[in-house]
Order: structure tokens, then sequence, then C-alpha cells
């Protein structure tokens, strides 16, 4: 995938760049994402280009555990433009040859450790009359053959680049409808010997999905108090045993570091929006040994609490 810098935004192309996570915004309509950072610096860029059929979204992505939700009446296919590949879906391990396919309301986890380039093409419809993989809950990841990763990852980086030199054409209704079925056909290409790699999936694995969207939801619904894992085993009603291993396998770290890096996150967002001293901060948030606190956020965030605050408008 080329540096994305190189391709001139226009009327037809969003180019969005951040360096700083507290900068960042998702920009593409129909999926809703939310996110927790691992590490505050970084070099994202989001590339869209707005057809009447469908939205292409190709993002340069960050260390950052994912939430996402399809909204109704869409479907969506993504997939990696690079070899160099590290991310894990609804527990799952992904390769670079992976598509991503979702339709209207299904949802997903992730988990991002390195930077990657990825590329998803939003459709404004659900598409169930092409023969398309139905999906376990409207959401599979399937294994795709080379020749047709090829050519679904070229078409998407020629429609980016077209919509950068050419974006009085793109804007063309009989245009727009021949970029619209090239996608559709490559689409087509690639889940025609497409093999699903989610196969039969246990109750438990299901079970732990579950526990883990639990645990964002009533952190995201308290978002001024700490949530712990006694309260959390208790409104879930599971052992925290079954929250660790869950967590485990769907965040990729142990119950306490996910719970102490939401919570880091919460005090971000609390000390940005200032009126507030660094010291009850943390203590509001849970954090009652200061120094440790300290060097806990510096090494995520790349700052002082302190230095934060500075930042507060």
């Amino acid at each position: 995938m080329k540096n994305a810098l190189s391709l001139a935004p226009s009327s037809a192309l969003r180019v969005c760049c951040f360096d700083d996570i507290d900068q960042y915004r998702w920009s593409a309509e129909g999926l809703q994402l939310d996110f927790t950072p691992l590490a505050r610096k970084i070099s994202a860029q989001q590339l869209i280009v707005d057809l009447p059929g469908c939205d292409i979204i190709v993002e340069r992505t960050f260390p950052r555990l994912i939430d996402a939700k399809l909204m109704p009446d869409r479907t969506a296919i993504a997939l990696s433009l690079c070899d160099d590949f590290a991310l894990q879906i609804n527990g799952v391990d992904l390769d670079s040859d992976t598509l991503v396919l979702g339709y209207g309301s299904s949802i997903f986890v992730a988990r991002e450790t390195t930077p990657i380039w990825l590329g998803c093409v939003l459709f404004k419809q659900e598409i169930r009359d092409r023969g398309w993989p139905a999906g376990e809950k409207g959401f599979d990841l399937l294994t795709m053959a080379k020749p047709a990763q090829r050519k679904l990852r070229l078409l998407v980086q020629d429609v980016i680049t077209f919509a950068s030199e050419r974006p009085d054409d793109i804007r063309r209704a009989d245009v727009a409808q021949g970029l619209n079925e090239s996608l559709l056909a490559a689409a087509d290409e690639a889940l025609a010997d497409s093999v699903s790699m989610l196969g039969a999936r246990s109750a438990h694995t299901e079970r732990f999905l579950g526990v883990v969207k639990g645990i964002d939801e009533i952190i995201s619904e308290n978002p001024a108090n700490p949530i712990y894992s006694g309260e959390l085993a208790r409104a879930l009603g599971v052992s925290v045993r079954t929250i660790h291993t869950a967590v485990l396998q769907y965040r990729g770290m142990s119950l306490h570091r996910y719970l102490r890096l939401k919570r880091l996150w919460q005090v971000r967002q609390r000390l940005l929006s200032g009126n507030i001293s660094v010291k009850a901060c943390a203590l509001a948030y849970g954090f009652w040994h200061l120094s440790d606190f300290s060097r806990s956020y510096r090494t995520l965030f790349g700052e002082l609490p302190s230095q934060t605050l500075a930042l507060a408008h």
C-alpha cells in the first residue's frame, strides 16, 4: 500500500491524518467504532471515498482495542492491504488473506498490536441476493484464494487513486455505478471459493464474547466510577475466573491489566476536560498509589498526568 500522503485530497476523496491519539476520530459513516488505545503517539491515516452505493475506506491503523457495530441495512467487507499483518477479531487471529464479511447490526471486537493497512468496502444496503455466505449472527471470517485477494486489494487501491486524480469523473453517475459493479464482482470472486475460519464455534466461545461486551457496556455506562472485578462478576452473573478467561481470549491480556487500561484511558479523558487536580482524578478512579499511577500513565501515554492536564481547554 503506497503512502497515503502521496495522494492528493479532492472533493471525492477525504484524507484524514492523525499523529496524536487525542485528535483521532473515526470519520466513516455506517460503522460505529469505539476504541481503547494502546499508545498515544500514532501515525494513523484514513482515506474515504463516498459513492452512491458504497463507501470505500482505507486506513493505516494503530495499536488499539476495538468495539465496532455495523449499522442496520449495511454490508461490509474488509481485508488486509499488506502482508505484514497482525490482527485478532472476535478471538480469532487473522492472516493477510482473511476477508471479513458483516451484515447489518453485526458486532465485533478486535485487537491490533501493530499498525497495518486495512481496506473496507461498506455497501449501503444488505446484500442478500448474490449467494454470499450468511455468517452466524451476520458475521464471518473467511480465507480467500490468493488471486482473488490480489484482485480485490488492487481494485480498492485503484478506486482511491481514481478519486484523488479524477474527482470530477468519479462524481458521474455512470462511473459510480460502474465502480460499484466492479467492487461487487471482485467480492463475488473473493467469496466464491472462500472457507470460513469460524467453523462450529463452541458455546463457551460465544459466551465469552458476550461477557466481554457486557464488561465494556458496564464500564461505558459508569464513566465517572472505577469498576472492579467483583462488581463485574456480580453484574454479569458469572465468576471472576470466567471474566478473566474471556478477557484473555478476546483482549489478549489479563483482566487486571484490561481494567487498569480502561481506567487509565478514563483518567486521561477526565484530565483533558480540566477543573480537577491530578491527585483527585487518580484517586477518583481507584489509583491510590500515586507514584505507580504516574509511571503507568507515562508508559502508556508518553507523558506525565500533569502534562495532560496542561492541555485541558
